[in-house]
């Protein structure tokens, strides 16, 4: 069984949408509540135990798990994106997850500003490049699984049949 096929790489799409939008709910609880500044403005590491990887401090936790399911998510996009590539021949799921991969790196270093300095522009830029991720991750995925097109593209015979379906009725 290849992982590659197009049904394989849909559910993944679909998987790590639902990651992404954890993150983003993750995100926003941490910003709410502050914890964020919890890890003494350390970014990556959070000042605790184990080389400073785990949390110092019970307060802590949800800036943690924030920046674990992060970069569990990160991956995940990347695996979706090279599964986009391979398995489609799509323009449209191509962009898509083109823009979530470009946003990526700057998601990341946006996070990191949201730790080290925590004012509202740099939260605000840091969820704006969310939900560009989120976006182009929504857009790829349904078209994944749009059916109407092998290439994800309708002709235009096909949009002129289906006026002509609706007409009828």
């Amino acid at each position: 069984m290849n992982w590659l096929d197009r049904r394989n790489v849909a559910i993944l799409g679909a998987v790590t949408t639902g990651l992404t939008f954890l993150l983003i709910l993750l995100g926003v609880y941490t910003a709410a509540t502050g914890t964020g500044l919890t890890c003494r403005g350390q970014w990556p590491l959070c000042g605790g135990p184990l080389f400073g990887l785990l949390p110092p401090n019970v307060a802590s936790y949800p800036e943690w798990i924030h920046r674990f399911v992060a970069s569990i998510t990160g991956f995940f996009i990347l695996g979706t994106a090279y599964g986009a590539w391979k398995a489609f021949d799509s323009r449209r799921i191509h962009a898509a997850v083109a823009i979530s991969i470009a946003v990526l790196p700057v998601q990341v270093l946006l996070g990191r500003q949201t730790v080290v300095t925590y004012t509202a522009g740099v939260q605000t830029l840091h969820h704006g490049a969310a939900m560009i991720i989120f976006a182009g991750l929504v857009g790829a995925t349904a078209w994944m699984f749009d059916r109407s097109g092998e290439s994800g593209t309708t002709t235009t015979a096909d949009r002129e049949g289906t006026t002509r379906a609706v007409d009828a009725d």
